[in-house]
């Protein structure tokens, strides 16, 4: 990104932590994702995003806000402008005489091809308050809690999966990555669950970013100890954990970072972002996002008990359909997504399910020696296949049907050379003065 969106970013970030307002000051903040993806955003995007205003997470660009049935952009809405590297662009095919390839509909063929140097674009994403007809916040966070799997199984698969086992230690939490051992004090010693979970994954992130070269624990500079801070933010969004609770993340790195280094906190989010990959990758193979999925939903096979009766899933039917019997009687019926017998046989397998695994993790022997193929921590842009007719994506849809009213620009941030002048974020002459003094107590 640029030194300019660098430090705009810095400046709300300051801003925000001046108020008490930033993703670091309020537990259980939900960071940035795209509903239409999947996907969180990611870095510097995710801290921006983060910063607007809306509590709801959900952000995406105009056109997949259109795919969607039902969905329209509101009246009046502007889009908040973020930047992405493209790795991959389409391209028109041509045949022999140079003359475009055209498919079976007459339309021309365009083929995806992998950029040797990746591009830095632009893009305009709106928040879903900004989108008519798209699922209530309620009702995405019910789903989305309702197919979460606890954090504590997470952080356990994490501990796990990166070779490391937890100790207990009367002193602080901490780590050592010779022996792969994570110190941690009883969890009786911590106010709150929810304050062991984060110190806990506030060692494994710095564990992990030791072991994969992207944190030196020895550098005890604002900067590098913004990285932890950053991935745990991260990571712990996307599994439940609330990080911001961690007693040992010192959040004053990352404003001192964002004060006085608005570049190094960009190369801090890229490298958080980095061990945020890893984890993530770590708990989210294709085998296990297979296996996760099969988890969530009644596939053929499935023998269930509920309610003192054993029910098989037979086969599938129409759709979504699927017919399954009472082992008890050998009646056969209908089950669909939706239903109620279909979301209690549901909810009986994951029940059985969490139970099997607590046993396998209280029967489970000593940690084995290692992972056997590291999993890649490369980053995926997010966006890049979506965009590529959305330059002027700028929206100002009170023009189209001449109402509403001009909405405050400074919501959109410029990351991009052709836009002369980037707006101004508003920070009043109190704002300055606390940016001066350090973070308001």
């Amino acid at each position: 990104m640029s030194q300019q969106s660098n430090q705009q970013i810095a400046a709300r970030l300051i801003e925000k932590m001046n108020d008490r307002q930033s993703p670091f000051d309020l537990p259980g903040f939900a960071m940035p994702v795209n509903p239409t993806t999947g996907k969180a955003y990611r870095g510097m995007n995710a801290l921006w995003l983060a910063m607007q205003g809306p509590r709801d997470p959900r952000w995406m660009t105009l056109k997949q806000a259109s795919n969607k049935n039902g969905w329209k952009i509101q009246t009046g809405s502007k889009g908040t402008l973020i930047s992405f590297l493209k790795t991959t662009d389409r391209v028109q095919l041509l045949d022999d005489q140079g003359k475009p390839q055209l498919n079976s509909r007459r339309n021309p063929k365009t083929e995806l091809i992998k950029l040797a140097n990746p591009v830095e674009t632009d893009a305009y994403v709106f928040n879903a308050t900004q989108i008519e007809g798209i699922l209530s916040l309620k009702e995405y966070e019910e789903r989305r809690g309702a197919s979460t799997p606890d954090p504590m199984e997470q952080l356990g698969k994490l501990v796990e999966l990166s070779n490391a086992k937890v100790e207990t230690t009367i002193g602080e939490p901490g780590y050592d990555a010779a022996d792969r051992i994570i110190y941690m004090p009883e969890p009786d010693s911590f106010g709150t669950p929810q304050e062991y979970q984060a110190a806990l994954l506030y060692e494994v992130v710095k564990f992990a970013g030791q072991d994969k070269e992207l944190f030196d624990p020895m550098d005890v500079s604002a900067a590098e100890q913004t990285k932890p801070a950053l991935a745990a933010l991260f990571i712990g969004s996307e599994i439940g954990v609330y990080s911001q609770l961690a007693p040992q993340m010192n959040v004053e790195d990352v404003y001192e970072t964002a004060l006085n280094m608005p570049d190094e906190l960009e190369k801090a989010a890229n490298n958080a972002q980095y061990i945020t990959d890893y984890l993530h990758g770590l708990i989210n193979s294709p085998e296990q996002r297979q296996a996760a999925r099969q988890d969530r939903i009644l596939i053929v096979g499935d023998v269930i008990d509920y309610n003192d009766k054993q029910y098989e899933v037979m086969g599938k039917l129409r759709g979504k359909d699927l017919q399954v019997m009472d082992k008890s009687t050998g009646n056969r019926f209908k089950a669909s997504p939706g239903d109620g017998i279909y979301a209690s046989l549901l909810s009986a397998k994951i029940e059985a399910l969490k139970s099997q695994r607590e046993q396998n993790r209280s029967a489970a022997p000593e940690q084995g020696e290692g992972i056997d193929q590291e999993q890649d921590n490369t980053i995926q842009y997010e966006h890049e296949n979506e965009l590529e007719n959305e330059a002027d994506n700028v929206v100002s849809f009170s023009k189209q049907e001449g109402t509403g009213s001009e909405e405050d620009e400074s919501n959109i941030l410029d990351f991009s050379e052709e836009y002369e002048e980037a707006p101004e974020l508003n920070l009043d002459q109190e704002a300055g003065e606390k940016q001066k003094s350090g973070r308001k107590r």
